[in-house]
C-alpha cells in the first residue's frame, strides 16, 4: 500500500461532537505524560520525528513554551503547510528522514513521535534511530488496534479495507507496541496510556538495554 502524506483525515479540527470528544481524551492523556517530562523543567531541545503539518508540533509548543523545538517531516508539502501554519510559534520545520536524522548520538533530551510508525515500512529502524539521538525521554504514539479498524468500520469508512486507514501499514495491539519497543532496544516505558482509540508511551532513553 502507498503511503500518505500527512493525515488523510483530518482529526484534529473535526466538527463531530463525537470526534471532538475523542480528542479531547487523547489531548488530555498526552498532557498527562508531558507533564512527566516537565517535571525537571522544560527540555532545552525537543525534536518532533514525522510532524505533518505541524497540529501536533503545535501542541508542543503549548506544553513546552521554553524549549527549543525542531520538526521534520518527510514529504516537502507538508512541511511547507507546517511552515506557513505555524510560523509565529518559532518551530524550525524541515524535511529530513525519521531512519536517518542526521543528528549526534545523545543529543535531543526529548523526542517526540506521534502517529507516525503505523506508516513505517521497518517501525523497528525507526525507533533505534530516536533512540540513538534520544538522552532522556522519547514519546509514541500509534493507533489501537483493532479498536481502530473498528471504530472506522462503524462510521463506514475504508469497509473495503476492512476499516484500515489509507497508508496504515502496521498495526499495534498493546502486545505488538510493547514487542515493537523491546526490539528497538535502548529504552524503557516509564509510562503507557490508552485514550480510545490510540495508546502512547514515554519511554526513558536507557542505552544499556541490549538491542
Amino acid at each position: 500500500m502507498k503511503n500518505v502524506a500527512g493525515n488523510h483525515y483530518d482529526k484534529y479540527n473535526s466538527k463531530n461532537p463525537i470526534e471532538k470528544k475523542l480528542m479531547k481524551g487523547f489531548f488530555d492523556s498526552v498532557t498527562s505524560l508531558f507533564d512527566i517530562v516537565k517535571k525537571d523543567g522544560d527540555p532545552s531541545f525537543i525534536l518532533e520525528a514525522g510532524c505533518g503539518e505541524g497540529v501536533f508540533t503545535s501542541f508542543v509548543r503549548k506544553n513546552f513554551r521554553s524549549s527549543r523545538i525542531e520538526a521534520f517531516d518527510l514529504e516537502d508539502v507538508v512541511v511547507e503547510k507546517a511552515i506557513e501554519a505555524y510560523k509565529d510559534l518559532k518551530i524550525d520545520f524541515y524535511t529530513g528522514s525519521i531512519y536517518d536524522t542526521g543528528k549526534e548520538d545523545d543529543s535531543i533530551p526529548f523526542v517526540v513521535c506521534s502517529e507516525v510508525l503505523e506508516h513505517l515500512e521497518d517501525p523497528v529502524k525507526a525507533l533505534r534511530e530516536l533512540t540513538r539521538i534520544g538522552s532522556v525521554y522519547i514519546f509514541a504514539s500509534v493507533p489501537h488496534e483493532p479498536i481502530w479498524r473498528i471504530l472506522n468500520m462503524c462510521r463506514f469508512k475504508y469497509l473495503k479495507d476492512f476499516g484500515n486507514t489509507p497508508g496504515h501499514i502496521n498495526h499495534f495491539s498493546k502486545k505488538g507496541f510493547m514487542n515493537l519497543i523491546k526490539k528497538a532496544g535502548g529504552c524503557e516505558v516509564i509510562a503507557y496510556k490508552r485514550s480510545l482509540p490510540w495508546q502512547m508511551v514515554l519511554l526513558r532513553v536507557d542505552h544499556t538495554i541490549k538491542r
